[in-house]
């Protein structure tokens, strides 16, 4: 009597767990087909007036993290429970975790991840735009490096101080004179760093118009009601985090555009073009070239908090040579195990974009990190150990060379088959490739010859 007692009750807690997993799920899927379907309705509200062309395709996959992925249209070996809403587990290694544009199925879809809808639609109209743009023209989004160094953060940051302002006029309803002061200040900041470091104005041109445009175009046609609070607050994000060289269009993008779109500028001219926003300040609002001269400069950087950002970005740089001192020893001076990517354009990557810095010129390092092969033809997949990701504690480095992408890793403390592991990472690799030992001591992962 009490053996069937007891399974009577193991059996009523399992009902009870999996009645509420299948609640779970049921309003899982429903709360991603309600945020597919607004983001298309604000799309189709849109239909095309805000650049031109439709924004919203059919061509957009949400990822969960149970590696299931869902759909508005059918995809292959796809289900349905109501017809609006196609899921399936998605293949190994066919997606990344990434909010971007990646190949599936030999179409480009935009993905975007579940813990990522509840923005308004914001993000899933950032990707849709990024698929959009890509059928103009492809651009550059490389980090930026010389925007680790103190004095182009120090201008960086007296021009997000200036777009705050600037922004700040316009919630508070003050006079739009004040709104267009904060504005030149921005531009002030923005040119005297360009002319400083005019070797980088191409790529960081093309990054702003990647990210930048999509992240304003995600602000613009969300159904956040204050944009310009968003616009806010997404600089004030950008501002806190230990590395702009990746991060900075999100912040500066969504301002100068609200901020061109407040003043009634017509700056939108197609999606084929590269942005510049200094050049757009000048043509149509300045309507001549902004010189820059002493003067000018101190009293912009007086209204706009010199004082206090200046004395937290030297304490700042005191704390940026340790860091490039430990990598430096961790990634350079030590042994380490290199590969290169025999297969760039289907190597997916995602990273922390906070979690990067520079070192000096010998690549960029992220402290956390997942790399995931598509094609088969590369070493395999890795990623950091969850933990590990902040800035000091573990790393990663990556540089081109040769027109090759070249990983370093510290070296593994195990190696087991195909599994390469470290209390930083773990590598699968795939089953041509192998390690290599050499005689300096450092390690290099290679295809093995097929005799």
């Amino acid at each position: 009597m009490k053996k069937k007692l007891l399974l009577l009750i193991f059996i009523t807690i399992l009902q009870f767990t999996t009645a509420q997993e299948s609640e779970k799920a049921l309003k899982n899927r429903q709360n991603i087909q309600s945020c597919l379907l607004e983001a298309k309705e604000l799309l189709e509200k849109d239909n095309g007036k805000l650049w031109g062309k439709r924004i919203w395709n059919d061509s957009i996959i949400v990822i969960d993290f149970d590696n299931s992925i869902y759909s508005l249209v059918k995809l292959p070996n796809s289900k349905t429970d109501n017809g609006i809403l196609f899921s399936k587990t998605m293949e190994h290694n066919s997606l990344v975790f990434v909010n971007t544009t990646q190949k599936y199925e030999g179409k480009e879809y935009a993905t975007v991840l579940n813990n990522y809808l509840d923005d308004k639609s914001a993000t899933i109209i950032h990707e849709l735009f990024h698929l959009l743009q890509m059928k103009s023209r492809k651009f550059n989004g490389n980090p930026i490096e010389y925007l680790d160094e103190t004095n182009a953060r120090i201008l960086l940051r007296l021009e997000y101080q200036a777009l705050k302002n600037a922004l700040k006029a316009i919630i508070g309803k003050r006079k739009m004179n004040e709104v267009e002061n904060y504005l030149k200040d921005a531009v002030i900041f923005r040119k005297e760093r360009q002319q400083q470091y005019s070797k980088y104005l191409n790529d960081e041109l093309e990054i702003e118009t990647l990210e930048g445009l999509a992240n304003y175009t995600g602000f613009v046609l969300s159904s956040y009601d204050n944009k310009y609070e968003k616009a806010l607050e997404e600089i004030n994000q950008r501002e806190e985090a230990k590395t702009y060289t990746r991060s900075f269009p999100y912040a500066t993008g969504p301002a100068y555009g609200l901020l061109f779109d407040c003043l009634n500028i017509s700056w939108r001219k197609g999606l084929d073009n590269i942005y510049n926003f200094t050049d757009i300040y000048e043509v149509m609002i300045l309507k001549s070239k902004l010189t820059i001269n002493k003067k000018q400069l101190e009293l912009a950087k007086l209204r706009n908090n010199f004082t206090e950002i200046n004395k937290q970005e030297i304490a700042r740089e005191e704390e940026q040579k340790k860091l490039i001192s430990y990598y430096t020893d961790l990634l350079i001076t030590k042994p380490t195990l290199k590969v290169a990517l025999a297969d760039i354009d289907h190597y997916g990557r995602t990273f922390n974009m906070n979690g990067t810095m520079t070192l000096n010129d010998k690549g960029i390092v992220y402290s956390s990190i997942k790399g995931r092969d598509k094609s088969g033809n590369n070493f395999g997949s890795f990623a950091t150990v969850d933990g590990n990701n902040q800035l000091g504690k573990a790393g990663i480095l990556s540089y081109d060379k040769d027109g090759k992408t070249y990983f370093v890793f510290p070296l593994p403390s195990k190696i087991e088959g195909k599994k390469v592991i470290s209390e930083f990472y773990e590598i699968e690799l795939n089953p041509d490739w192998k390690i290599v030992k050499q005689d300096d001591g450092n390690m290099e992962i290679v295809k093995e010859s097929k005799s």
